[in-house]
């Protein structure tokens, strides 16, 4: 039997290319050696182990965090789109690198993170897990946590912003008790002088919440013009989303899945205390 035909048997719910492409990331060893060629025969009797995690991948420019055949989740770099704009006129976004590469339209967006934020995006393979991933998004049964850097020396070492948001038709969001309960846990990690290092989890997941609550707050995201951030030190919004947590709604597993942090980031935030 050839190996790719032995691990369909083994992975069952993983599709063809996922097993390809953990091939290809080193994930399989045969009888204690390095297996990463589809077509090598095997024999009755060899072990088969699997590491727990593989390299992320690229696709096309996109570094794969995970994949199934349910889902797939990348760690989408700053500056791209997560899906289309309105009016089409920029083409390159994640959503559309991802249809390109699978060869099918049958990949959906289930959240989005902002053009100027990088980290975990996750999305769907399939209707069916399109309708289930969204409805675990729009009941906020699952974990995201983000990182920021922001304007100030915040005072106080944890909390939590509560507020309503609304989207004015300028695409600009303001607390408003027209709008939607938005909720972010936050807390300091470090500081230095001029700025605060900050963890924050959502526990709802409305546009630009983050970065609303944070100006509001009277410390905007270090980079965020729209917001009123009057600096931007490493040419880009310190804002990253670095983890996502929820119940694999096929497999029913506990899944994590991690962004690491921009080198930027970790390089700005030397010597803070």
């Amino acid at each position: 039997m050839k190996a790719l035909e032995a691990l369909r048997k083994l992975y069952p719910d993983s599709s063809r290319r996922t097993l390809q492409n953990w091939l290809k990331a080193g994930r399989f060893t045969v009888d204690g050696r390095p297996l990463n060629r589809e077509d090598e025969e095997l024999q009755a009797g060899q072990e088969i182990r699997s590491a727990e995690t593989c390299k992320p991948q690229l696709v096309r420019g996109l570094k794969v965090l995970y994949e199934d055949r349910y889902l797939v989740a990348i760690d989408k770099q700053m500056g791209l789109l997560s899906v289309p704009l309105d009016d089409g006129d920029i083409k390159r976004h994640a959503l559309g690198m991802l249809q390109d590469h699978f060869q099918t339209n049958q990949i959906y967006a289930v959240h989005r993170i902002d053009r100027e934020t990088s980290g975990c995006l996750l999305f769907a393979r399939g209707k069916e897990s399109e309708w289930k991933l969204k409805n675990l998004f729009e009941k906020h049964d699952l974990k995201r946590i983000y990182f920021a850097i922001v304007e100030g020396r915040m005072k106080k070492r944890e909390g939590t912003w509560h507020s309503r948001l609304l989207e004015l038709e300028s695409l600009q969001v303001v607390e408003s008790e027209e709008g939607r309960d938005a909720i972010t846990h936050y807390e300091v990690l470090k500081h230095s002088p001029k700025y605060t290092y900050l963890k924050l989890t959502l526990e709802t997941g409305r546009k630009h919440q983050i970065r609303v609550h944070c100006s509001s707050a009277g410390h905007p995201v270090l980079g965020d013009a729209r917001y009123g951030s009057g600096e931007d030190p490493i040419r880009r919004m310190c804002l990253h989303a670095q983890h996502l947590e929820l119940v694999h709604p096929f497999t029913g597993k506990l899944l994590k899945i991690e962004s690491p942090l921009p080198h930027a980031f970790k390089k700005l935030t030397t010597g803070f205390r």
